[in-house]
């Protein structure tokens, strides 16, 4: 079933030649080194549309010399799917049909049990089989495991995917700690967070991505102060922020209408385009009552309970509470 994960492990190689070329290798194909790839159309509904047939990631492959293009077609597995015993041959006759090249069907699997399955002939016909579909498959039984940093060091890109072919393996830890060890030396900070966020990404389990993020706090904070995710964890904050903000502004849009106030596209506009929480939540207040936009939309006092990071400094004074507050200060 397509998650995070799945979408990382399919998807990953189509944009990496170098760590695809490697893959290749792997399945003794006789590919040459230096293919480059045109990432094609994954729908293969035919026409018309009776229901959707979609694939996971579909390359046309041009070799060096520009000979023998063929079709790739990549599909991760992360478990047994016995629908797949018939999509899988209908893909394949689908992609040779429609761009008349030869096609390579790869299944990445992370386990053995889900890697055995995959690599099974699929025959179709009654006798002699009308047509016959045998998968090249990529589990932990032929992609190597990465226990050196120099071998990781080599080609961070194909380490990744090697990694979540054995993500679960029993010293996942292990293979994990070699890995963050070979990022760290990485200088381009930019690639290094991208690809420390798609290894969390393609990582299945949540107890393996709770080892990497310990590992990328142990390996870089010391040295810069900061951690691979900074970037990334900020930019899952921000997110949720936005998120936050949406809900608001879909909230209170919504009571206003339910209570008749004349929406205008400017008022829609000035509510949709405001990102400040507080405010937002001081405009629904308002609008519990108001009988009109400009009750709502009035600018705050010093009644009004925004906090201070939404307004100015002189919007947000506390009116005098007691004896040791000294009250606003005189201009």
């Amino acid at each position: 079933m397509p998650n995070v994960s799945h979408d990382t492990l399919h998807g990953f190689l189509p944009g990496r030649p170098k760590a695809l070329n490697r893959a290749l290798d792997l399945l003794d194909l006789g590919i040459p080194p230096g293919v480059t790839t045109e990432t094609l159309p994954t729908d293969a509904s035919g026409a018309p549309k009776m229901f959707t047939r979609q694939m996971d990631s579909v390359l046309r492959v041009v070799r060096p010399d520009g000979r023998d293009p063929f079709i790739l077609l990549v599909e991760a597995q992360t478990g047994i799917e016995p629908k797949k015993e018939t999509s899988w041959p209908y893909y394949v006759a689908y992609l040779r049909d429609r761009y008349k090249l030869e096609v390579v069907l790869l299944v990445l699997c992370v386990d053995t049990a889900t890697a055995a399955w995959a690599a099974r002939p699929l025959r179709t016909g009654l006798g002699r089989p009308t047509q016959v579909t045998v998968p090249h498959v990529l589990g932990p039984s032929n992609v190597p495991r990465v226990s050196r940093v120099q071998d990781a060091s080599a080609d961070l890109d194909f380490a990744a995917f090697c990694l979540w072919i054995h993500s679960n393996d029993p010293d996942i830890e292990g293979i994990l700690t070699v890995v963050g060890e070979a990022l760290a030396q990485d200088t381009d900070r930019e690639a290094r967070d991208d690809l420390a966020g798609l290894i969390e990404d393609g990582l299945g389990s949540e107890h393996a991505r709770k080892i990497w993020r310990n590992v990328m706090e142990t390996l870089f904070t010391p040295r810069r102060g900061t951690i691979v995710g900074d970037a990334r964890l900020a930019g899952r904050e921000e997110g949720r922020e936005e998120g936050r903000v949406k809900e608001k502004t879909e909230r209170l849009l919504h009571l206003m209408e339910r209570r008749g106030l004349s929406l205008t596209e400017e008022t829609r506009q000035r509510v949709t385009t405001c990102a400040d929480a507080p405010l937002l939540d001081l405009w629904f207040d308002r609008a519990i009552d108001a009988t009109t936009l400009d009750e709502v939309f009035a600018a705050p006092s010093s009644t009004d309970r925004v906090p201070a990071p939404a307004q100015s400094p002189e919007h947000t004074a506390v009116p005098s509470q007691g004896p040791t507050d000294p009250g606003p200060s005189a201009d």
